[in-house]
């Protein structure tokens, strides 16, 4: 999920910060989590109003949404967890920012908007690869069940369940791969032994613009363990829906 920072700062003693995703909710929509830390050093216990710290979030072409949070203490770190969701127009960016109630009657100041662009629609992905023996009895059967889809221009997720079998008989430990690239990275591989299996996989990388993913599975059914894989599945990641 692309990473937002949003921030806002009078002094050392006086600021607000979120450190955060957003991911899409399809074409019109997004939702966001992270932490909120802020701290003041206005002593406002003799007030009618609370120190207070805020984010507002919306699509760009869109009119902002306000969470608000009281501070406790004075020159006091304090965090919130934050999950949130909006509205946008179709495949709009999102902007955030962060502020406080720092106005002498409470009146909200906010930091600079940090605007994001959210993701594209997932794209199926199920590689298979399986081995059989000189009588056709299936002995290694590898699965992955998932999606992939560009997050922002330069990343992309990777999520799906991995699971697999292999035969009976086998005298050492037996274990299967996802291997995944993008069009101009090298190989990484998510590796299990085949008794640890299922594992849902979640993979947050990043890629060239405009770069695709290929995922490929195999397993230790050759000679002496070595791997050996089926046939690789490719898919592109476009940005927007």
């Amino acid at each position: 999920m692309p990473k937002i920072k949003a921030e806002f700062r009078i002094n050392s003693k006086t600021w607000a910060t979120f450190d955060g995703y957003v991911e899409p909710d399809t074409a019109t929509g997004y939702r966001f989590e992270g932490t909120i830390t802020a701290i003041t050093m206005l002593d406002r216990s003799s007030a009618d109003f609370p120190n207070k710290v805020r984010i507002g979030h919306g699509g760009t072409k869109n009119k902002y949404e306000r969470l608000e949070f009281e501070i406790q203490g004075v020159e006091t770190e304090n965090t919130f967890t934050v999950k949130g969701h909006g509205s946008r127009q179709a495949n709009d960016t999102v902007d955030f920012y962060v502020g406080l109630n720092n106005g002498v009657t409470g009146s909200f100041k906010d930091g600079p908007e940090v605007t994001t662009a959210v993701g594209g629609p997932s794209q199926k992905l199920t590689p298979v690869y399986q081995k059989r023996d000189s009588y056709d009895a299936l002995t290694y059967d590898v699965r992955f069940d998932g999606s992939a889809r560009a997050d922002g221009e330069t990343g992309f997720v990777l999520t799906g369940a991995f699971d697999g079998s292999d035969g009976p008989g086998t005298m050492t430990t037996q274990s299967a791969t996802l291997g995944y690239k993008t069009d101009s990275g090298s190989w990484q591989y998510k590796t299990y032994a085949f008794k640890d299996l299922p594992q849902e996989i979640r993979v947050v990388g990043t890629r060239k613009p405009g770069e695709g993913l290929t995922l490929q599975l195999g397993a230790t059914s050759g000679v002496a363990n070595i791997y050996e894989y089926g046939d690789q599945e490719k898919v592109t990641l476009p940005d927007t829906f």
